[in-house]
């Protein structure tokens, strides 16, 4: 988390005095988030301890302070909700009897799961994939970017209890950094007809979401992928929220896909591996892996939305390294995405929606120069 951010975090606690707030964020940010916490702790201050602000204050410096399960507590408490408690390793079925419902002739799925300094997440994560029934086989592979913060030795304890379904990739040193896109580095690795894909601090709720879409892709062929509704969890404020207001199933439009008007996002995808066709690009071009996913799938095939399936939830967390971006930030990269877009729909014969993401880009660069004006 930057200086910036948790100094505006600290500022929606509205009755910290300013020393209390001078006292915190230089504990924090000098690597004394435990200190932190103790000034924090002070019962002279007279602090309203109820509101979402004060919680997701506790929550990320408990974070910081590496103190993990006690910020899931927190987070629990703030969306009311004992999530963290029920994805855990100890609930999850064991590997005998999830190989026990595979059926011969289904088509199996590659679950595609990176993850980078996700000691906090990365059990509801891995609970969320093994707790899915289905009669469909499916591979658990994990991408571990060279994680700094005990995210490895969670990851051994999933692998001594799942060593036929689970292939961890560890890696020595970050390539995120080197400008590598991780979840474009995991792809070759899936062995699987179909894959589903969720990063380690994102996490499915329906334990059925993973069986109904590999059951309708593998009716349905000629789809490039199914996606699915999903919930928002902000934990700046502790809200779960539904992440699409349309509940209802279908085709979605191809323009709007291809325009990237609609954006699908990975934690709710399960693609047809030899439809997805993605350009190889690096972090340097600034450009927004989910869009352009969205941009070829629409391209490669019908994409089938189930908008009563609210199977999995998107984390909203000031560790990213998107969601604290502002705003000029993420429309540049919306420009970059849709420029990189451009020539590669033009040379698979989408001219028209090559055309109209050049529009696109000249209409939003004209606003944002009228804006600095």
């Amino acid at each position: 988390m930057s200086k910036a951010v948790l100094s505006q975090l600290l500022h929606k606690v509205v009755d910290l005095t300013d020393v209390t707030r001078l006292q915190v964020l230089q504990d924090a940010t000098e690597g004394r988030p435990r200190l932190a916490l103790d000034a924090l702790a002070d019962p002279i201050l007279s602090v309203n301890r109820s509101t979402p602000a004060w919680g997701a204050l506790q929550m990320y410096l408990l974070h910081l302070a590496g103190q993990y399960a006690q910020a899931n507590r927190v987070l629990d408490n703030m969306i009311g909700l004992n999530l963290s408690e029920q994805l855990t390793i100890e609930n999850c079925p064991t590997e005998d009897d999830i190989m026990a419902r595979w059926e011969p002739g289904a088509e199996g799925v590659s679950v595609l799961c990176t993850t980078f300094n996700h000691a906090r997440f990365i059990d509801m994560a891995l609970a969320s994939f093994f707790s899915q029934v289905s009669t469909h086989p499916f591979e658990v592979i994990v991408r571990d970017d060279a994680s700094t913060d005990g995210t490895g030795a969670l990851l051994s304890a999933w692998e001594q209890r799942y060593p036929r379904l689970l292939k961890v990739i560890r890696l020595s040193e970050n390539t995120y950094q080197q400008g590598q896109s991780p979840m474009l580095a995991t792809m070759p690795h899936a062995t699987q007809p179909l894959m589903a894909m969720c990063e380690g601090d994102d996490f499915w709720i329906d334990s059925n979401k993973l069986h109904q879409q590999a059951e309708l892709l593998q009716h349905n062929p000629t789809w490039s992928a199914i996606t699915h509704n999903h919930f928002e969890l902000d934990e700046a404020n502790g809200r779960l929220s539904p992440g699409r207001p349309t509940k209802t199933r279908g085709v979605l439009p191809k323009q709007d896909l291809v325009n990237v008007n609609l954006v699908l996002w990975g934690h709710t995808l399960m693609v047809r591996r030899n439809l997805l066709d993605m350009p190889q690009y690096r972090l340097q071009d600034g450009v927004l892996g989910d869009q352009v996913m969205t941009s070829m799938l629409g391209a490669a095939g019908p994409v089938f939305y189930l908008g009563d399936l609210f199977g999995s939830v998107a984390r909203r967390n000031l560790f990213s390294t998107y969601t604290p971006l502002n705003a000029n930030d993420k429309q540049r990269r919306r420009i970059n995405t849709r420029r990189f877009l451009a020539p590669i729909l033009a040379q698979r014969g989408e001219t028209q929606a090559s055309q109209r993401l050049l529009r696109w880009c000249r209409v939003a660069e004209e606003q944002a120069l009228a804006l600095a004006a």
